[in-house]
């Protein structure tokens, strides 16, 4: 017999039953539950009209798109809609939704409630009112037809409101499994048995990427295995020599350790996704789907950083530069999981740097993206790992370029880009395109090399 999906909605239990737990949460809610305040704008997780905010066990809310979460996702979890906002006492508008009335933040409407949820997390977080900090918070919501300083104002009137209670979340004891299609696991050993009896099936983390066959394909799979409450794959660990994320750790999770140990990953990150991204996504996610344009790669592999690759036959380290085989092909085998990602610490004199272009600057996919490391001592240049994303058919490896630059210096660098890499030309750019901007972006890290001091401002070029 299946088990029936139970999940909190705006304080309330929720128990599903019957139910396909391929639907997503946002027509879920708006279809069946008849909650029409979250809205679907672009039906993949990019305009933020379908947000709604994930409150954790531990008082922590997080705004999510609804439009590529499925419902098996949710089992455990509590969910808040616009509708659930109150003011105290559970009477008239929440104070954010005050606020954004009172400072005539709407126009048409249909974005607003995506905006109002995307305030309430930031207002419920204890982050303060600055515009660097708000921007974050709203980058990924869209208005069409309303500027968005009105937005901000509001946002800046309510931020570090008094944490809410955190919800009453019900628990699982074991793994779970909803209409025979998708299966939760709860330790690592249910996890590697299920994976060893369907190998044919997805692997399911944040659903930033294999949600959309449910949301915009409208094709979901025939079955998934959802990873995301095994401890052992969400894990975030630290030494004093590496940082161990586990590979279905959210961006949100794994963020403080890595910009700790890696500062330019700051800006970095927060150009990855929106925080309604960030918030699902993962690591392991960016890395299994094997897109050659994909924003961690690149930058994980100048990092020299290694899988941990597990199945019921044991568990294996494989360097992630040598995880791409192909376009889209990996070494990773058909009862194997990725388990987690060690990226080693920068030894003394080392500095780490990283870049992405877009067509757009925030949320966007990387048209090239590129992490360097590199070991300067006495001015000299001893060691460096280049590598590119959307230069070849995988993030890959610039050997060519590291050796020409240790040899010869930057302009050597420079002219074995063409040597090394054959991009082709499509929508995001074209070959001669992506060859001329991996030149430019040696050159801006040539510039960061000479004057470090000055490598906040090229980074703003």
């Amino acid at each position: 017999m299946a088990d029936r999906i139970r999940f909190v909605l705006n304080d309330q239990p929720v128990e599903l039953d019957g139910l396909s737990p391929m639907t997503t949460l946002l027509d879920w809610l708006r279809d069946h539950r008849g909650l029409k305040g979250t809205k679907e704008g672009c039906a993949e997780g990019d305009c933020g009209a379908c947000t709604v905010v994930l409150e954790r066990a531990d008082g922590q809310r997080e705004a999510m798109n609804s439009c590529i979460a499925l419902l098996g996702q949710i089992d455990g979890q509590a969910v808040r809609t616009v509708e659930g906002l109150h003011g105290p006492g559970g009477g008239g508008p929440h104070a954010v939704q005050v606020a954004m009335a009172e400072s005539d933040a709407t126009q048409c409407g249909f974005c607003t409630p995506g905006f109002v949820m995307s305030a309430y997390a930031f207002a419920t977080g204890g982050e303060k009112a600055e515009l660097d900090t708000i921007h974050d918070a709203l980058a990924g919501n869209l208005c069409r037809c309303t500027g968005y300083r009105p937005i901000v104002e509001a946002m800046t009137k309510v931020a570090g409101l008094p944490v809410e209670p955190a919800p009453r979340l019900s628990t699982r004891a074991g793994s779970a499994s909803f209409d025979g299609s998708f299966h939760a696991p709860r330790s690592l050993a249910e996890l590697l048995a299920m994976r060893a009896r369907q190998p044919e099936a997805l692997l399911l983390a944040g659903a930033t990427d294999l949600g959309l066959l449910a949301s915009r394909a409208r094709k979901p799979p025939a079955a998934v295995i959802h990873v995301a409450h095994v401890p052992e794959l969400t894990a975030v660990r630290e030494t004093d020599k590496q940082v161990t994320i586990g590979a279905a750790a959210s961006y949100a999770q794994a963020m403080p350790a890595l910009i700790a140990s890696y500062p330019a990953l700051k800006t970095y990150l927060a150009r990855l996704g929106s925080r309604q991204i960030r918030s699902m996504g993962t690591l392991g996610g960016n890395i299994g789907t094997a897109s050659p344009i994909g924003d961690m790669p690149p930058v994980l592999i100048a990092l020299e950083a290694r899988l941990r690759l597990t199945s019921t036959r044991g568990a294996r380290e494989l360097p992630l530069e040598d995880f791409f085989l192909d376009y889209r092909k990996t070494a990773l085998a058909a009862d194997e999981v990725i388990e987690s990602i060690t990226v080693p610490k920068l030894w003394p004199h080392e500095v780490f740097f990283c870049d992405k272009l877009s067509k757009r600057r925030d949320q966007d996919i990387s048209t090239v993206a590129a992490g360097y490391r590199l070991r300067i001592e006495s001015g000299r240049i001893d060691d460096v790992r280049i590598a590119f994303g959307g230069m070849a058919a995988t993030p890959r490896r610039a050997r060519t370029v590291e050796a020409a630059l240790k040899k010869d210096g930057f302009a050597a660098a420079i002219a074995a880009i063409e040597t090394e890499f054959k991009p082709i030309d499509d929508w995001r750019g074209s070959a001669a395109y992506r060859l001329q901007a991996a030149r430019n972006l040696l050159r801006r890290l040539e510039l960061r090399v000479a004057s470090p001091m000055h490598a906040v401002d090229v980074e703003a070029l």
